[in-house]
């Protein structure tokens, strides 16, 4: 009989909180993990991992690290044929909002500890071209901190140094030192967060001139690349054969991230047949939607003792998450998009339900799914929640369709118990 798991087993059992980087954890995807690990391979191509929000492109960018590490689990896992193991050296940034440009994205990864920092230590010649980029980053201080110094404590006479030169330096003198013997790859996440991506297409090109040896992998969304195709004419050609567009997850994939959290607890406590698919049909797509539901509901489930989780236990976690505010952004957009009106939620729920495969609602379906359900003018709603005072949550494609702005906030949509009593006022 299998022991009790620990609170702290199936508190980790699922991951809603972070990408998953251990390759037994990570579930389905074979075809887009050949596509990356061929991109790996390929000389001067570089990588751009695209897709929604909460549909799993952080977790592949962590499995394209490993791999790129001569890590082979997930590829032997997938029985995905090999040669021998790569040997790049991985670098990973996490971009965040406050990356203003691509030239605070460079100075980051030259000053940041865990990036390129520790390597230019170790590196005289990489550390020198540091000390040339004016105003100086403050080495001393970038090490403890990860932020560009405000204060310098050594005046150099050298000339002055752009960053894309003083980053271009550093690379090609860690490169030259042999590290790794397949080069450098640079793995940017959140991509879709800089603010201002101007230059970084041009950038790309002359790097890939200049310092072959480097390849990023960039992880955003699908305007990230628009933009950059736009900006350079040749960024295509950069990442031939390089991009990874994520579709939502099929549904036996999804399942698969449920089977391995049960394991991970030795099955004391499992998701029912039924539960299994509500879940899975809530999540729409959406990995990150079954690690949030799963693991609220495992944690009712050992606080209450309960061995089998059903329907009625999804039901209690869903609204549990909802009252709790546990993803507060979600819930905010929510609560915004409806704003105490019963006839918008159910015009908004009903928009979700209606959506089609290829991500489009036809309206038709849509006013006669809420009429249905007593809303007595559903076109006046659809035009709240295109604006920005409801979130603009959903946006014209063309006249009678729309489409969500955001896939993961639909999955939300479907999954929150609603706020106002269904009957309609």
């Amino acid at each position: 009989m299998a022991s009790k798991p620990t609170i702290t087993e199936v508190e980790n059992a699922f991951f809603p909180a972070r990408e998953i980087r251990d390759p037994n954890r990570f579930a389905g995807r074979k075809t887009y993990v050949e596509e990356a690990y061929y991109a790996l391979l390929s000389e001067g191509t570089n990588i751009a991992v695209i897709g929604n929000r909460g549909i799993g492109k952080s977790s592949l960018a962590r499995q394209l690290m490993n791999i790129a590490a001569g890590k082979n689990e997930l590829l032997d896992k997938l029985s995905i044929a090999t040669d021998k193991p790569l040997d790049f050296l991985p670098i990973y940034l996490a971009c965040g909002k406050e990356t203003s440009s691509h030239t605070e994205l460079l100075e980051k990864l030259l000053t940041i500890k865990e990036c390129l920092l520790d390597w230019s230590y170790d590196i005289p010649r990489a550390l020198r071209s540091l000390e040339k980029y004016q105003p100086k980053f403050n080495v001393g201080i970038a090490a403890l901190g990860g932020e560009k110094a405000t204060e310098s404590t050594f005046e150099s006479t050298q000339p002055q140094h752009d960053v894309e030169t003083v980053f271009t330096n550093v690379v090609a003198a860690i490169a030259e030192e042999k590290l790794a013997k397949n080069g450098i790859l640079i793995v940017v996440d959140e991509f879709d967060q800089i603010k201002d991506k101007s230059g970084f297409a041009s950038f790309l090109k002359s790097l890939a001139t200049n310092v072959p040896q480097v390849k990023f992998c960039i992880v955003g969304v699908a305007h990230d690349m628009q933009e950059l195709i736009k900006e350079h004419g040749s960024a295509d050609r950069l990442f031939a054969g390089g991009i990874i567009n994520l579709p939502p997850m099929a549904s036996e994939e999804l399942a698969m991230i449920i089977r391995d959290a049960e394991r991970s607890i030795n099955r004391v406590i499992e998701f029912d047949d039924n539960a299994t698919e509500k879940l899975v049909k809530l999540s729409q797509g959406h990995p990150y939607m079954v690690h949030l539901i799963g693991k609220y509901a495992f944690r009712h489930a050992f606080k209450t003792g309960c061995k089998d989780i059903s329907n009625d236990d999804i039901e209690t976690t869903l609204k549990s998450i909802a009252e709790s505010g546990t993803d507060p952004i979600l819930e905010n957009r929510y609560k915004k998009a409806v704003a105490s009106s019963g006839q918008r939620e159910v015009v908004l729920k009903c928009l979700a339900e209606v959506q089609a495969g290829n991500l489009e609602i036809h309206t038709a379906d849509a006013y006669k799914k809420s009429i249905d359900q007593g809303v007595d003018n559903p076109s006046q709603f659809v035009g709240h929640l295109v604006t920005d005072d409801f979130g603009a949550e959903i946006t014209k494609i063309r006249e009678r369709y729309y489409r969500f702005s955001d896939s993961l906030f639909m999955a939300y949509v479907l999954a929150r118990p609603p706020i106002v009593d269904q009957t309609v006022r």
